[in-house]
């Protein structure tokens, strides 16, 4: 392990990838030494790279090891605020794994009200992955972590053209959710929405 842990400084993408799935594998059962690649982890949320920065911060998400949960706080919520969207929308996905570990930690650090922001949030990727991480926080909770309202459900719906197909099926799942002020916005809602019925994916 302490060797594996050695090779995390390598300048090779792939090899570092290799590193860091062997220890999202093998944290739980050696939680002690997974503190070990804290320094690394923290190192490489500051990376230059954004591919090597939303890395780091999906690894440390993955890693269910409670020791490690407090020391991803800080680099989640500059991962959440990153310039990149790659980044932002590979941090938001990490917020509901956090959460599984420590909900009290999630709810503390503002971790949600910064995922509610991310919903008008420039990037449709970003939008999309925010939504699916509320749904996730909301079926752990037992209640919706926000409102559905007018605003928000505006919000998802002009991100729908440019998502990926994943993307579109959270945005529309979420939306089928939200009930129309008035008869007016029901048709504007079903204009944005009818082109997915000819859709060639079934979802």
């Amino acid at each position: 392990f302490t060797a594996v842990v050695n090779c995390m400084m390598t300048p090779h993408l792939e090899v570092r990838k290799l590193v860091y799935l062997y220890l999202i594998n093998y944290a739980k059962t050696q939680p002690d030494l997974a503190i070990m690649a804290v320094n690394g982890f923290v190192k490489d949320c500051g990376d230059p790279n954004p591919l090597i920065r939303a890395l780091a911060v999906r690894t440390m998400g993955c890693i269910r090891v409670d020791k490690i949960s407090e020391y991803l706080c800080e680099p989640l919520r500059r991962a959440l605020k990153d310039s990149d969207p790659y980044v932002r929308k590979t941090a938001a996905i990490c917020v509901p794994k956090l959460y599984e570990v420590s909900p009290e930690l999630v709810e503390d650090q503002g971790f949600i009200d910064t995922l509610i922001e991310l919903l008008g949030d420039a990037n449709p990727s970003v939008v999309s992955n925010s939504i699916a991480a509320l749904a996730e926080i909301s079926t752990s909770r037992g209640r919706a972590t926000y409102t559905l309202d007018s605003n928000n459900a505006m919000k998802m719906l002009a991100a729908l053209n440019d998502c990926s197909e994943w993307g579109q099926v959270t945005i529309l799942d979420t939306v089928s959710q939200y009930r129309p002020q008035h008869s007016q916005e029901a048709e504007s809602i079903v204009e944005r929405v009818k082109p997915r019925l000819q859709h060639a994916n079934s979802a």
